[in-house]
């Protein structure tokens, strides 16, 4: 038996897949070494950029403390929900809604004593009415509000926070159903003042601390009548 001879085809074949075989080598080594590069050169990123992430790191936890919600501002335009108040956050909202009536509210819409009763702090119809009022107008003329809130305010929401007191629940024409409650001043339609509904606020205010303060109660929609007001006539 002899073997393969010059000249065999078998044995140009076989040439021709060693040829094959070592450029497919050579290819692998070419892409091995392309990977082997850029994997070193991902690496060298990888440490620049957790060399700024360190450095960037403390100015990240301060703008996070910084943008992190904190509690309640109640000189923003969220509202009051007086029903899950503290006695101490009650306190607080009802010195914020005086403070918004006598230097917003009444020289603003210089209300008569009929669209807004001097007694409302003493019912629930006044203190919700009058705080949502409120609200909407530090919305309307916050940072986010715009000349078509403040429009709207004086347009919908005030007519309508009247004509919710000038109903039978609540105040038809300045007269809610104490008959304590009235004075003069709600008779004669006369602008209402501070001195007005003062004292009434000081008396719901305390009224409101005493029901915060026993489990379960209820608030009293007639407490006692305070002390007369300037220029008042409660009787």
């Amino acid at each position: 038996m002899t073997g393969p001879q010059a000249g065999d085809p078998r044995i140009e074949e076989l040439f021709e897949a060693v040829a094959a075989l070592r450029a497919t080598l050579r290819a692998h080594d070419e892409r091995h070494s392309y990977t082997e590069r850029r994997l070193g050169e991902l690496d060298q990123y990888s440490r620049e950029q957790a060399a700024v992430l360190a450095e960037l790191a403390p100015q990240i936890d301060e703008l996070a403390a910084a943008t992190a919600p904190g509690p309640p501002d109640r000189n923003g335009a969220g509202p009051v929900v007086w029903a899950r108040l503290s006695a101490q956050e009650a306190v607080a909202a009802w010195d914020e809604l005086a403070r918004w009536m006598d230097t917003i509210a009444i020289p603003t819409l210089a209300p008569t004593c009929r669209q807004i009763p001097p007694c409302w702090p003493m019912h629930h119809w006044g203190r919700e009415t009058l705080s949502w009022l409120h609200q909407t107008h530090v919305h309307a003329y916050g940072p986010d509000g715009s000349p078509v809130l403040v429009a709207d305010w004086h347009t919908r929401w005030v007519p309508t926070a009247y004509a919710m007191i000038d109903t039978k629940q609540a105040a038809r024409a300045g007269y809610c159903s104490t008959s304590e409650h009235r004075c003069d001043r709600v008779e004669n339609a006369e602008p209402l003042r501070t001195q007005d509904w003062g004292p009434w606020l000081i008396q719901a205010c305390n009224d409101d601390m005493a029901v915060r303060a026993t489990p379960h109660a209820h608030r009293d929609e007639s407490p006692p009548t305070p002390a007369q007001p300037s220029g008042g006539s409660p009787a």
